[in-house]
């Protein structure tokens, strides 16, 4: 998948890279794994209770259920537990704050009239499918994250709205690693490994690490700034 941090889009596809030390052990970029169909189902108001309202839109609780199983999946797929208390305690806070960033950006983008761009779409699902060696190995990956190949192309056209609303909305022009910090980084990482290959082997890497995390923050401080001219109300 793609390494971009603009939008919310989870790296459930991507072949794991050797370098594991420059993995962002994030579960949320900006807002993990939107599954389309819950989103419409939260527009049209759902079956059951509502888990939380924002700005007077509810979000069901058919819809965090099947968001939380996700995240369970995937935390699963890691060779992690997602059936300790500690762990359930985590999964559900982390759903429904995914679930209300989701929808508070979706609802921003809608506002303005933000389509989903096809063409890009096709694009990202042609790019994801194309590293793996067939189609077994990609609907396999796609499975262990909870999609189908249709949830995951819906997937990708509700993160492409996000993704052009927060680029008009964020500017990460100066989200750039410095000099200083990339040696900073790779000295941490050779520490704790003494298997890391010489900087200059990995240097783009670590760059490209800083830049992510430093686009992370931009893009946090944004959705805070949302939220705080939002009215949000958690039920659970």
């Amino acid at each position: 998948m793609s390494e971009e941090t603009i939008g919310n889009q989870p790296e459930v596809v991507k072949k794991r890279s050797g370098l594991s030390f420059f993995k962002l052990f994030v579960f949320i970029v900006i807002v993990v794994a939107i599954v389309v169909i819950g989103y419409f189902v939260m527009k049209q108001g759902g079956i059951g209770k509502a888990v939380a309202v924002v700005n007077g839109q509810k979000i069901m609780r058919l819809v965090y259920d099947e968001r939380y199983a996700q995240l369970a999946s995937i935390i699963t797929s890691q060779g992690q537990s997602a059936t300790t208390t500690e762990a359930q305690a985590a999964i559900k806070n982390q759903t429904l704050d995914n679930l209300v960033t989701e929808t508070l950006l979706l609802q921003a983008a809608d506002k303005e009239g933000i389509k989903t761009d096809e063409k890009a779409v096709d694009t990202a699902f042609t790019q994801n499918k194309s590293q793996f060696p067939d189609e077994a190995e990609f609907k396999k990956a796609l499975t262990a994250q909870g999609y189908t190949e249709s949830t995951f192309k819906e997937f990708l056209a509700k993160d492409n709205i996000i993704r052009q609303y927060l680029t008009a909305h964020v500017d990460l022009s100066s989200a750039t690693a410095t000099k200083e910090e990339v040696e900073a980084l790779y000295k941490q990482a050779a520490a704790n490994d003494k298997t890391v290959p010489p900087l200059e082997q990995v240097r783009a890497q670590v760059e490209n690490q800083i830049n992510q995390q430093k686009q992370q923050q931009l893009i946090s401080n944004f959705i805070q700034q949302l939220r705080a001219s939002s009215t949000i109300e958690t039920l659970i």
